[in-house]
């Protein structure tokens, strides 16, 4: 009975020892921009062989095959650190936008672990950056009265089965006035969740209306 009393407590030890060491360690900044908008990317693969970066703000490269021509996301090598830590920092400033990238670890496309903002376009979902100034504020959740966003199921005569629209009803919809329809079609291989979740169009709308730039509409 001593003994098992005696596991027990080690165990609880070791327990509360291995949360407080998580709970302690210093999280990997990821990325880092800085107040001249250079940009450093980090990821934790002590045991990968290559780390890429891959994004929409990197130089494309193109490929040129059976003489047609084209464009390909630009890519950039990571270098190894002691600790283990791979780390990039871009070239120059970036300008104002909001980007899209991902990590290539020895041949496996990855979000960032270190970053909470992420898009999805159908099946590849990548992580997200803001840069701070012109283009990039319309995008951004501003401090302004925002719309809503829900998903809606309806029956299609067309296809005989159901399909679900991703409908925006601007701030003040509640109180019944009537508003513009604007509808929205998704290109070749997006989805109903293209214009919200790639297009990032509440967060536009939101803006553009508190703005006086765009009249409230209900959007499709």
């Amino acid at each position: 009975m001593r003994k098992i009393i005696l596991f027990l407590f080690i165990f609880h030890i070791l327990h509360l020892s291995a949360q407080e060491a998580i709970w302690w360690k210093t999280p990997t900044v990821s990325p880092e921009i800085y107040d001249n908008h250079m940009v450093t990317f980090r990821l934790v693969a002590p045991r990968a062989k290559e780390v890429l970066l891959v994004g929409d703000f990197l130089p494309p490269s193109y490929v040129v095959r059976d003489g047609i021509t084209t464009q390909m996301t630009g890519t950039a090598a990571l270098r190894k650190g002691a600790d283990g830590v791979w780390t990039y920092t871009t070239l120059r400033p970036m300008d104002p936008g909001y980007y899209n990238y991902n990590f290539v670890v020895d041949g496996l496309t990855i979000t960032d672990p270190s970053n909470i903002h992420m898009t999805r376009d159908v099946v590849k979902t990548s992580s997200t950056l803001f840069i701070e100034g012109g283009r990039s504020d319309i995008y951004k959740d501003q401090d302004v009265p925002h719309g809503s966003v829900s998903h809606v199921w309806y029956y299609c005569d067309k296809t005989e089965r159901n399909r679900r629209l991703t409908v925006y009803t601007p701030a003040g919809y509640e109180d019944g006035l009537r508003y513009p329809v604007l509808y929205l079609l998704h290109g070749m291989g997006g989805d109903e969740d293209s214009w919200v979740t790639l297009g990032r169009a509440a967060q536009i709308l939101d803006n553009l209306i508190a703005q006086g730039k765009a009249k409230p509409m209900i959007v499709v």
